[in-house]
């Protein structure tokens, strides 16, 4: 009876003091941890206002040395002092090795951030600390432990062991369930040490139940709120996708006409291009202007000229097909650029969109307007090295329209341009 009391006891003892120990470690362990996080900061923060004018003047020597001094101060394990763009202008190590936690503080100069500092703080001494707590809190609770089964088993033998066998079959049931608490509070028979002991328990217990529902409803809320962020997040992301949709669809585009911009042009030129050198595809380019073009803006202002600009475009995009690309070059300046097409094939296309200008009727606040366009045409052949042969050939020809009287189209010939070349 007296052993298998003294095991009663003992488990008790050994179980509550093991709880209060780890209670008390857990306790010590923050204040450690803040004292070292504080320590490290006022390093960090102290080394990049030492740096301050040092980084501002490029004085690498100082800097050495500021860093070298940080680094022997005790529990630093590496001082690194950085510029503003990153590049690393002082690093010294410092005679502690191990675990680390690192510190970081801007440089300031003036208001102005222009470094960084990164202290490496050695976590050694809150190990060993720690280690240290552990030993002696584990030999406090023995002694206590001891004690307090030594007074039991001497003044309190036999009304103690009911309460205790129960007490730990109540906690070995909550154990093997999984629980955090017990549903329910233990009865108190005494209002000696069992009976306080017993009422400890039921209060330490309540604590838990109330820690443990607290939990689930902060948790519950969490999760909600997680919810609601995620529907937000993603309201947001499909927000930025499309502002980014339509940043690219501006950065290529004219905002007068719609069409492409000379951006776009200049990139599709450039591939298609290449595509036809390489493959041997025949491409042709066409420009053109609105004649007097000045005189209408002189004459009904500016919004005519819009106007006429923005149906110039309607009627591109209903005479190219899919696979060309017409664009607004800038002022009244426009280009197209005919895939899989020949200088013949040019021409009737030209024709045919002339012949949509004339019949279309340009209109602005009332007044008819005339016009007409002077066009250029011009097609890839194996003579062309770059892009710009094929633009200068077509802008040569556009030239050559208006020198002719406008209102009409010019095809390049490099044999006519060679003559022109030598007559001149």
């Amino acid at each position: 009876m007296s052993i298998k009391l003294i095991g009663y006891v003992m488990a008790g003892v050994l179980i509550t003091s093991a709880a209060i120990g780890v209670v008390r470690v857990q306790n010590e362990r923050g204040p450690l941890s803040d004292l070292i996080d504080k320590t490290g900061q006022s390093v960090a923060n102290a080394t990049a206002s030492g740096a301050a004018s040092l980084v501002a003047g490029y004085d690498y020597g100082n800097l050495e040395i500021l860093a070298t001094n940080v680094a022997r101060q005790a529990n630093v394990i590496r001082v690194i002092i950085k510029n503003q763009g990153g590049r690393v202008m002082s690093q010294a190590a410092g005679d502690e090795t191990g675990s680390a936690k690192r510190f970081e503080s801007p440089v300031l100069f003036d208001g102005q951030t222009i470094g960084n500092v990164s202290v490496d703080i050695s976590t050694n001494a809150l190990e060993n600390a720690l280690g240290e707590l552990y030993g002696r809190v584990f030999v406090e609770q023995i002694v206590f432990g001891a004690i307090l089964g030594l007074i039991v088993y001497l003044f309190t033998a036999s009304g103690i062991v009911s309460p205790i066998l129960k007490l730990t079959t109540v906690m070995e049931e909550a154990v093997n369930k999984g629980d955090s608490f017990i549903a329910r509070d233990l009865e108190v028979k005494s209002r000696d040490e069992i009976g306080r002991l017993v009422s400890v328990f039921n209060a330490l217990n309540k604590s838990l139940a109330s820690y443990h529902h607290q939990l689930h409803g902060k948790i519950d809320f969490a999760n909600q709120e997680l919810q609601v962020k995620n529907v937000q997040l993603e309201k947001r992301t499909q927000e930025l996708e499309h502002a980014l949709d339509m940043l690219g669809t501006m950065a290529t585009t004219d905002w007068l006409t719609e069409l492409p911009n000379r951006r776009k042009f200049d990139e599709t030129l450039s591939r298609m291009f290449h595509q036809s050198q390489r493959y041997a595809e025949e491409i042709a380019l066409v420009l053109f202007d609105i004649d007097h073009f000045k005189l209408i803006n002189d004459s009904h202002g500016h919004g005519a000229g819009d106007q006429v600009l923005r149906d110039i475009g309607t009627l591109l995009r209903l005479h190219v097909r899919k696979s060309d690309l017409p664009a607004r070059l800038g002022g009244d300046e426009f280009g197209i650029i005919l895939y899989h097409t020949t200088a013949a094939q040019a021409q009737m296309f030209v024709e045919n969109f002339l012949d949509g200008v004339r019949e279309y009727a340009f209109e602005y606040d009332g007044f008819r307007l005339n016009v007409g366009l002077s066009v250029g045409i011009a097609q890839f052949d194996a003579s062309m090295k770059a892009p710009q042969a094929l633009y200068y050939a077509a802008d040569h020809a556009l030239y050559q329209s208006k020198k002719a009287g406008r209102g009409r189209y010019s095809v390049f010939s490099e044999a006519a341009h060679s003559q022109e070349r030598q007559a001149s």
